[in-house]
C-alpha cells in the first residue's frame, strides 16, 4: 500500500469509494445482490378531489402493496433487539402520509446501489406507511379529476428524478477513475526506477 502513500488524489479516491460501498452496503434498503425491485417516486404533494371518493381506502384496496425493505443497519438492531428478548415494533397504519402524486418504477440494483430503471405502472397515488408504500396507477378519468382539483397538469409539472435510479454508474466510473490513477502511478514509479 506503500503507492497510496504518494499518490493523495488516489488515497483520497479509494477513501471515499469505501466510504460509499460502506453507506450503500449498510444504510441502503437495496439487496447486495443483483436484483429489480419496485420503487415509487414522490414527485408532488396533492389535494384529491371529493369525487375520487375516500382515497386511503381505496389505494389500500385497490392499489399495489409494496412492503418496505429494512436497510441491513435496521436488520442488525432488530436482531440484537431480538437477542437481549425485545419484541420488534410492529408495522402501524398510525404513521400513514395522505395521498400523494408519483410514479412507479422497477430499479436494478446491486451492491445496494441503482444502476437502471424501468417504467412499471407510471403515474400513481401512493401513501406511505411503516409497512411500505401502497400505490394505484390512474387512468384518464383520474388524472383529468386531480388535474382539475390541483389546477395545473401534474404529469407535465413533475419530473421523474432519473439520477436517483442510475448513480451507481457514478461508482463505477469512480472505480475506473482510480484504477487509471494506479496504473498512471505504476508506469511513473517503473520510469523513475528503469524498468521500461
Amino acid at each position: 500500500m506503500h503507492f497510496l502513500r504518494k499518490d493523495p488524489a488516489l488515497k483520497l479516491l479509494c477513501a471515499v469509494l469505501l466510504l460509499v460501498l460502506a453507506g450503500a452496503l449498510l444504510l441502503s434498503d437495496r439487496y447486495w445482490v443483483a436484483a429489480n425491485r419496485p420503487v415509487v417516486d414522490d414527485l408532488a404533494e396533492v389535494k384529491v378531489p371529493p369525487e375520487l371518493g375516500e382515497m386511503i381506502s381505496a389505494i389500500d384496496a385497490y392499489g399495489v402493496h409494496i412492503q418496505r425493505v429494512p436497510s441491513k443497519a435496521e436488520q442488525y438492531v432488530a436482531i440484537k433487539r431480538a437477542s437481549y428478548g425485545l419484541e420488534a415494533p410492529v408495522p402501524s397504519y398510525a404513521n400513514m402520509s395522505a395521498p400523494r402524486f408519483g410514479y412507479s418504477v422497477r430499479e436494478a440494483t446491486f451492491l445496494g446501489m441503482p444502476f437502471w430503471y424501468n417504467v412499471e405502472y407510471g403515474h400513481v397515488l401512493f401513501f406511505r406507511s411503516d409497512w411500505g408504500v401502497v400505490a394505484a396507477p390512474l387512468n384518464e378519468v383520474g388524472h383529468a379529476a386531480l388535474d382539475k382539483a390541483n389546477g395545473r397538469d401534474l404529469r407535465a409539472s413533475s419530473g421523474v428524478p432519473w439520477w436517483s435510479h442510475v448513480w451507481g454508474w457514478l461508482f463505477v466510473a469512480g472505480v475506473g477513475l482510480a484504477l487509471w490513477l494506479w496504473h498512471r502511478r505504476t508506469v511513473r514509479w517503473r520510469a523513475e526506477n528503469g524498468y521500461i
